[in-house]
This record gives structure tokens, C-alpha cells and sequence, in this order.
């Protein structure tokens, strides 16, 4: 099964599909795209389908730069992050819980850094998300 709840490739995810979805975490996913929106301007949005396994991401950039990926699951969302060494330590550092702590030790090396996903699933994991998008931001 992939990652993404949305997994047929021919189906390219749009916001009617999330929002039914994600049911009453629509809310949470909702006030991410608001902080966002408020912080970041000129966000890209763009739908990525990299392997069958990971299913549909939806990609947000900045200036050139992928901020995150939101992985839409059943009721639930998660967000991917790829973070540099300096991000890492400060993270690790940070009032984050202790959960996304361990799934930051315990990342997957890439060439373009660590890779690690935070579940959300009320408002300390949306703001721990917030923290860790401030982190990315200024590192």
C-alpha cells in the first residue's frame, strides 16, 4: 500500500478529494495552508506521483526551494520533510516532540539531505509542523 491514500496514478488528487478525505482533520490541514499562505508568498503547489509506493504528494516550493510534501492519508495527513544537517541539530534542539525527535534520528540519508514525515493528528502536531517549516525556513 502506498504512503499517500491516493495511489491510482491515473487520478491526479484534487482539493474536493482531500477535503473528503481527511474528514475532520480538514481543520487542522486548513489552518497549515493558512500559515502558509500568510508566511511564505508565492508558493507552488504541485501534485508529484514519484513511485507507486509513496502514491500522490502534494508539493509546496518556495522560491525554487520544496518547502514540504503533504501526504494525504485516511483521516489523517503527514507531512515529509528533507532537512540538512544544520536544520537536523536545531530541530533535535527544538521544544518538537519527542516522536518526531525519534523519526528525525532515525531518517533515511539521501543526497538532498534527511528525509522524515510528522503525522498530524491535532493541533501539537500542527504545531510542531509550524516549528519544524520555521526550522527549514531559516536554515
Amino acid at each position: 500500500m502506498a504512503t499517500s491514500i491516493f495511489d491510482d496514478k491515473s487520478i491526479i488528487p484534487n482539493h474536493n478529494m482531500v477535503d473528503t478525505i481527511l474528514d475532520d482533520k480538514k481543520a487542522l490541514w486548513d489552518k497549515l495552508k493558512f500559515h502558509v499562505a500568510e508566511n511564505y508568498h508565492g508558493i507552488i503547489q504541485e501534485w508529484k506521483m514519484y513511485s507507486k509506493k509513496t502514491g500522490w504528494n502534494l508539493v509546496f516550493k518556495h522560491k525554487k526551494r520544496t518547502l514540504f510534501y503533504f501526504v494525504p492519508c485516511d483521516n489523517y495527513f503527514m507531512i515529509a520533510f528533507v532537512f540538512g544537517a544544520k536544520a537536523i541539530d536545531t530541530a533535535l534542539q527544538s521544544s518538537i516532540s519527542e516522536g518526531i525527535k525519534e523519526a528525525i534520528s532515525d531518517a533515511d540519508v539521501c543526497a538532498m539531505g534527511h528525509t522524515f514525515l510528522a503525522t498530524v493528528n491535532n493541533e501539537h502536531d500542527l504545531n510542531d509542523v509550524i516549528t519544524l517549516l520555521r526550522i527549514k525556513n531559516e536554515s
